[in-house]
């Protein structure tokens, strides 16, 4: 019969034949070559490329050793510029002050005029006492002109409360009135 060992029955083959034997039909031993020496070539670019990291890493990084300061004499320091000469706003102010009280005396002096001249239908008497109305908020205009005036030059605040409350109970007044 046959042997049930024979390589030429696939499946059937329960491993290699016991070393030191040949198998009948094959030569004794086969050539098994040499294994391949080792190529230096991935070595030394793997070392030449972590190498150019570190050098790209250091120069990125600055390097550089710190150098010692240069002492160099500091230029004297500038002398500081001469503060602003104050401007001279006092005429404006004076000015200013002199339209408000003229303009603010106007408006108190006509306050109990208005007050009974609004309750009457008398045209002419409107007409008179809105005009003079009129004079003091000028006056009260012109006076503000001059404060502000003399604030953009000297950059000063002045306290106008008063003149400001006047003109706005002078307004008020005025459009109530009849007129031209």
């Amino acid at each position: 019969m046959n042997n049930p060992r024979l390589p030429g029955r696939p499946g059937l083959s329960r491993g290699a034949p016991p070393p030191g034997r040949p198998r009948p039909g094959q030569p004794a031993r086969p050539f098994r070559p040499a294994p391949a020496k080792m190529n230096p070539l991935p070595i030394v670019l793997g070392a030449t490329g972590i190498l150019l990291v570190v050098l790209l890493f250091l120069v990125m990084s600055g390097g550089k050793t710190p150098e010692a300061p240069v002492e160099t004499a500091a230029p004297p320091p500038a002398k500081p510029a001469a503060p602003p000469k104050p401007v001279d706003v006092s005429e404006l102010e004076r000015e200013g002050r002199k339209a408000c009280e003229e303009g603010l005396a106007i408006i108190q002096s006509l306050e109990p005029r208005i007050a009974k001249e609004t309750a009457t239908p008398y045209d002419d008497e409107q007409r008179k006492l809105k005009a003079e109305v009129k004079k003091g908020l000028d006056l009260l205009k012109k006076g503000m002109e001059f404060y502000g005036e003399a604030n953009e030059k000297s950059g000063r605040t002045y306290d106008l409360n008063k003149y400001i409350q006047a003109k706005k109970l002078a307004a008020n007044k005025y459009l109530g009135l009849k007129g031209d």
